[in-house]
């Protein structure tokens, strides 16, 4: 089983939310986001289906993960497979993001990382 956050603000679509099940939801009044944890069985069709719903014109991502074996980054147009475990592979995903997209750095963080992170990063 996996896991992703997902903000709802970044789908041309968000009609796609409704074949996952969203586990918790956070809203980040200053930006007007909704953020949704969900759970995510198909790996594949989920990368698939949720990249087809980005919108095309904004800098978005999401990021998929487990407990600690797995880290994808999903961009509208490219796709990262990370080790969550070391830092210095997340350095292509994330000069992806600045440069072609001008995501501010803080934002690529990719955290969490693994589940058992998300009630921190849900609190914080």
């Amino acid at each position: 089983m996996f896991h992703s956050i997902i903000i709802e603000e970044s789908l041309a679509k968000p009609r796609v939310l409704r074949n996952y099940k969203i586990l918790k939801t956070k809203t980040w009044a200053e930006a007007g986001w909704h953020l949704h944890i969900v759970e995510i069985a198909e790996l594949k069709k989920a990368i698939k289906e949720i990249q087809g719903a980005i919108v095309a014109d904004k800098p978005f991502y999401f990021h998929i993960y487990n407990e600690g074996k797995t880290l994808i980054i999903v961009f509208k147009n490219k796709v990262f497979r990370l080790d969550p475990k070391d830092k210095k592979t997340w350095q292509r995903a994330r000069a992806f993001g600045a440069s072609k997209l001008n995501i501010r750095p803080e934002q690529l963080d990719f955290y969490p990382t693994k589940i058992s992170q998300e009630t921190r990063w849900y609190n914080r």
